[in-house]
Parts: structure tokens; C-alpha cells; sequence
């Protein structure tokens, strides 16, 4: 069994969701980060591991691993276009048999014995956000850890999808096109992944002592201890670059919400509204942009964040704000507010603590303003030194 530590964590998996991408797909889109070419084909190993939470409480864990990635929490995040021929090899070193399917296609293994392998060949599906899984002894494994992402980019178009409703392609169509939305149109690399989980340690002792789970049982007694974003909470989660969208106005971000976990969220933009694209991979046919909305266990949900200026600064809007607003984006009690920052959070209370009760260490994150729609980034300010530090300095104390 690995054990994975904060240091460990950061080192297998790039401080973050890792991505492997696949087919014909060679862009690093999803979080301006290291992706990983692997031809056709992806390796996956089912194995146990150790994992830190926010309090460094070391938690066992069911999790996918591959050669590019090392053990990742949640699963490394598999990148491909439409129409790609994909192969996923997969070997279970866990002690009981498990299995591996794409929710909501024909793609599925069957189940693998202990030491066994299998191997899938499938071509990728519509364009969409896919939760891959464990089925088996459901929702256990899933939660316990065995779980990750097929994120499938459509050949052509300005689009996530390879056939968006006309709401939709009107939306996309007037981005950085209209006084509302100005600035630019969404490219692929505008995008981030939050990947919801929850977990109760519990389950997770208990399958690492080999011990049988009922699902029923779990069903019914699962009591969440730690709430994740890409597996992080609390300050990691928001500090995190995989997970914080981050751009100028005018720079729409796609936001793939999927939840994995047992407990119900509702996430809470500050700042901006969410534009509903898609609810699991059904593009709307009535777009509508929302304060909340409610992320039930399994699905999966788009959202564009428009990244317009925040209607509740007030002034000229031709002025850009590094001019309307230099003391904000300088110095306020010392501490530097630029980049301009807004909380996302969840309206489900419980969500917001982590190990019984210490807030604000669960699922939060922020969002960010890093500069004017005119393309000029806001100015990074230096923190300032008193006049008493001066002339401590001087004095050599």
C-alpha cells in the first residue's frame, strides 16, 4: 500500500488534477497545466494509498494510478476529442475484484479479479464531461476513491459540444461580440474541472482492513467528514490552480461541476451568475444564468462564468478599473488586493467544515480577476514597510 503525504500528493499529482490526453487531442487545455500524451491508450491500475485531508488526517483510499501520473485523487482526468479510438488498460492490485465503466455509455469492463487485467477499446463519445467509476457494489467504490473523468472536446466549432442547442450557440456566438459580454470568445484552454467528493473515514478503515461493505448500510450511515474540490478542501481548494478560475474581463471560463460524492451541493458564485449549459451531457435548450444551483450525487453540470465586470462596483464603466479603483487594487490595510477575488462556496452549510465542525476547510474556492477587459493586467503591488521597520533595520536589531 502507498502512502501518500502533502509532499507525496504535490509530487504524484502536480498539485492538482492530472491529465492524460489521448487520440488526436495534444492541447493541455483543462488547467493550464502538465498533461501527459499517451498515444491511443491509457494504463490504469486500481490500487490503495493513503491520502492527507485538511486537517492531515491520513485517510486509505481505492484509486486509479497510471505511469504518467502516479496515484491520482481523484482519478487522472482522461482527454480526448470526438471520434478519437481510445484503449484503457486496466489492472486491479486490490484484494477483491473490482470493475470499470463510463456512466451513462456501453463503455464497461466487467469485473476484474484480484491481480486480473482488461482491456477496453471504444471510440469517444459526443463532446460532454464523463465520470468514470467503479459499478460495482455501488455507490461504495465509487466513493471510497474509484472514480475520474473523460473530458471529450467536439472536432470543430466554439462550442463545448458537438451539437449545442441554438440557445447555446447563440450564447457562444455573443461572447466578446456584445456590449454585455465584452472582451473575447471561450477557447478550450478557459476551462477548469471541479470534481466534487465527500468522504467518511470510517467506510475507508474499514475497506482498508478487507472488511465487506454493504451498500445499503452505507447508503443509510454515511456521515461525510471532509468535502473535496479535485480532491483538495479549504485552503488548498482555494489556492488551487487546477480548481480557481482565473482571467481578465472578457474572459469566459467553462466550469464542468461533477459530483461524485454522497451529499448534495449547491454551488455559490460570488461576483458573476452561472450560465447552465448542459445537465449530465444534455445540452439546454433554455439558457438561464443562476445564483446556485443544486449538483445531486452523479451528475454532471456545465456552467459558463461570463467573467463580465462585477455589476456591484460602481463608476464609469469606460474607465478601467486599474484606474477607477488604484487604492483597491494597491494596498488595503497592507495587504495587496490584486488580483480581485470572490468566494465560491456552497449553500449546503455542512459542506463548508471539515472534520465535524472546523469552517471555512471544506468546499470553497474563489474566483478571480487578474485584469481589465482591455487585455492590461492589474498591477501586482508590493506589501509596504513601515516607518518603525525602516528604522528597526537601521538599527541592526
Amino acid at each position: 500500500m502507498l502512502q501518500i503525504g502533502r509532499r507525496e500528493f504535490l509530487k504524484y499529482s502536480g498539485c492538482g488534477l492530472v491529465a492524460i490526453a489521448v487520440g488526436t487531442l495534444d492541447l493541455p487545455f483543462i488547467f493550464n497545466s502538465r498533461a501527459f500524451a499517451a498515444g491511443q491508450s491509457v494504463d490504469l491500475t486500481m490500487e490503495g494509498a493513503l491520502v492527507e485531508m485538511i486537517d492531515q488526517t491520513q485517510v486509505f483510499h481505492w484509486l486509479y494510478s497510471s505511469p504518467a501520473t502516479g496515484p491520482a485523487f481523484p482519478g487522472p482526468v482522461i482527454c480526448a476529442m470526438t471520434g478519437d479510438e481510445i484503449t484503457i488498460n486496466l489492472t486491479n492490485n486490490l484484494g477483491e475484484a473490482h470493475a470499470f465503466q463510463i456512466v451513462y455509455t456501453d463503455v464497461k469492463s466487467g469485473p476484474i479479479p484480484p491481480g486480473g487485467m482488461s482491456s477496453i477499446t471504444f471510440t469517444a463519445p459526443a463532446a460532454g464531461t464523463y465520470l468514470y467509476l467503479d459499478p460495482m457494489n455501488a455507490p461504495v467504490n465509487r466513493v471510497l476513491g474509484l472514480h475520474g473523468l473523460l473530458v471529450v472536446l467536439p472536432q470543430s466549432g466554439n462550442t463545448p459540444y458537438s451539437m449545442p442547442t441554438a440557445p447555446v450557440q447563440e450564447l457562444f456566438n455573443d461572447l466578446g461580440k456584445i456590449d454585455f459580454f465584452p472582451g473575447e470568445g471561450w477557447v478550450p484552454e478557459h476551462s477548469r474541472i471541479w470534481l466534487f467528493g465527500s468522504i467518511d473515514p470510517g467506510f475507508n478503515e474499514r475497506a482498508q482492513r478487507g472488511e465487506a461493505i454493504d451498500p445499503m448500510q452505507f447508503t443509510a450511515t454515511f456521515l461525510p467528514r471532509y468535502f473535496t474540490i479535485n480532491g483538495k478542501s479549504g485552503a488548498f481548494a482555494s489556492h488551487g490552480k487546477d480548481v480557481i478560475p482565473e482571467g481578465r474581463i472578457g474572459q469566459p471560463h467553462l466550469i464542468r461541476m461533477v459530483n461524485a460524492g454522497m451529499a448534495a451541493h449547491s454551488p455559490h458564485l460570488h461576483a458573476n451568475h452561472f450560465y447552465v449549459l448542459s445537465l449530465n451531457n444534455v445540452v439546454r435548450d433554455n439558457v438561464f444564468d443562476v445564483d446556485t444551483f443544486t449538483v445531486a450525487p452523479l451528475d454532471r453540470t456545465d456552467m459558463l462564468i461570463p467573467f463580465i465586470r462585477p455589476p456591484d462596483i460602481p463608476g464609469d464603466e469606460r474607465i478601467p478599473l486599474r484606474q477607477l479603483i488604484p487604492n483597491e487594487l494597491a494596498l488595503v490595510l497592507i495587504t495587496p488586493q490584486s488580483p480581485l477575488s470572490w468566494p465560491m462556496h456552497c449553500h449546503m452549510e455542512m459542506s463548508q467544515t471539515a472534520a465535524g465542525g472546523n469552517y471555512p476547510q471544506g468546499l470553497v474556492t474563489h474566483f478571480e480577476i487578474t485584469g481589465d477587459v482591455d487585455g492590461v493586467d492589474f498591477p501586482v503591488p508590493r506589501p509596504k514597510i513601515s516607518r518603525v521597520g525602516v528604522r528597526v533595520a537601521k538599527k541592526g536589531v
